[in-house]
C-alpha cells in the first residue's frame, strides 16, 4: 500500500496560505505520478475564527486541482505534528496498514516531521518525505521543537498496543 500524508499548517483570516496551497500541489504532482492507494490530508482548527479545519482547506484545494475524491482521508484532530503522527497513525492502524508512506510539507518542517513520524509510526516500511519551498530562517525554531518532540516523544512506549492511551494521558499533563 502506498500512502501520502499532507501536513496542514494555519489558515490566515481562513483563507490557505501560500505555504499551504504549495504542500497541497506538491501532493498532488505527486500523486499523479505515482497513483497512491491513499492521500490523507491531517490538520485539525487552529485558527478560532474559521469554522474549517486545515484538512478541510486542503481537500478543497485537492479537489480544485483534479485530485481523485475516492482516495481522499482526512484527518481533523492534530493540532500540532506530533498529533497529525498520533492521529495519521489511528488511522492507518485502521486501515491495516503496511507500505509506503509519503510525508508532504514545507523543506523547513520536513527533518523534525520524518523524526516524529518515525519515533510514533516505528514499524512503518518505508518512509520518504516530498518538500514545498524551504525557509532556512525557519530552522533554528524547527531543531528546538524538535528537542522538545523527542523529549514528549520518549515518555510514550509506541510498540505498546495501549500507545494511544499513553499519548493521551501525556498530553493531559504536559500542555
Amino acid at each position: 500500500m502506498k500512502i501520502v500524508v499532507v501536513l496542514g499548517c494555519m489558515l490566515k483570516s481562513c483563507e490557505p496560505t501560500e505555504e499551504m496551497k504549495g504542500r497541497v500541489e506538491r501532493a498532488i504532482q505527486f500523486a499523479r505520478l505515482t497513483h497512491p492507494d491513499l492521500i490523507i490530508f491531517s490538520g485539525g482548527k487552529t485558527s478560532p475564527e474559521c469554522s474549517y479545519s486545515e484538512s478541510g482547506m486542503m481537500v478543497k484545494l485537492a479537489i480544485d486541482l483534479g485530485a481523485d475524491r475516492d482516495i481522499i482521508e482526512v484527518e481533523e484532530k492534530s493540532t500540532t505534528t506530533v498529533e497529525n503522527a498520533v492521529y495519521v497513525r489511528e488511522l492507518l492502524e485502521k486501515d491495516g496498514f503496511s507500505g509506503d508512506l509519503y510525508i508532504v510539507t514545507s523543506c523547513y518542517h520536513m527533518i523534525r516531521s520524518i523524526t516524529i513520524f518515525r519515533t510514533v509510526l516505528p514499524n512503518t516500511l518505508s518512509l520518504s518525505g516530498l518538500c514545498f519551498e524551504c525557509k532556512p530562517e525557519r530552522l533554528q525554531s524547527e531543531a528546538t521543537r524538535l528537542v522538545i518532540d523527542q523529549y514528549m516523544m520518549s515518555k510514550v512506549s509506541w510498540n505498546n498496543v495501549d500507545w494511544l492511551k499513553s499519548y493521551e494521558k501525556l498530553k493531559k499533563t504536559a500542555f
